[in-house]
């Protein structure tokens, strides 16, 4: 059974391990807008959005990060831990330019932290990239293990006719996407 669903049990559809589920996110890189030449690219950053409580994981989260169990892969990503205490969450911050080694790294935190019995304080994998030259994430949602667009523009606005259409460009590859009503804003993204 996956991580997601150890975390969350099987809450959808979807019948596949996070490994798979975040790398379908993949299958957008360099991926062309209908009828244009702009493509989608991604960043080297991409990070995991935790819910903090009071469990000692949260009190150095770098520190806890030291101590990925020996079964899980090294982790190969530089790695930075923010807290955000106006909306008591904390994010894991990952840098590396090789997607899919930033994909595993993920996934090894996720099952460490999963491991620790804090799974249900994990909200969601968040990667950043740039379409139609505007800075863009795809947040995964760790409940539904399903993806959405989010384009912020400055000021909480977001460009929701952007954030349709790479939505749109999600679901013809294949990527599970989240109902259009469960795009929640993230305004505190730290990357």
């Amino acid at each position: 059974m996956g991580i997601l669903n150890s975390i969350f049990g099987n809450r959808n559809k979807f019948k596949s391990d996070e490994s798979d589920i975040l790398s379908t996110i993949l299958n957008v890189e360099n991926l062309a807008f209908p009828k244009s030449t702009e493509k989608i690219t991604f960043s080297a950053k991409s990070a995991l959005l935790l819910n903090t409580n009071d469990d000692p994981f949260f009190e150095n989260i770098d520190a806890s990060l030291e101590i990925i169990h020996p079964e899980q892969q090294p982790i190969t990503s530089k790695t930075i831990s923010i807290e955000s205490g106006e909306y008591g969450s904390s994010w894991i911050v990952f840098e590396n330019p090789v997607i899919q080694r930033m994909i595993n790294d993920i996934n090894s935190v996720s099952s460490h932290i999963a491991n620790l019995g804090l799974g249900s304080t994990m909200t969601a994998a968040i990667f950043k990239g740039v379409a139609k030259n505007k800075p863009s994430y795809w947040v995964c949602n760790y409940r539904t293990a399903k993806f959405y667009p989010l384009v912020p523009t400055g000021n909480n606005q977001r460009d929701n006719n952007l954030e349709m259409e790479i939505g749109g460009l999600l679901s013809s590859k294949g990527i599970p996407v989240e109902p259009h009503a469960n795009w929640y804003s993230l305004s505190d993204i730290p990357f």
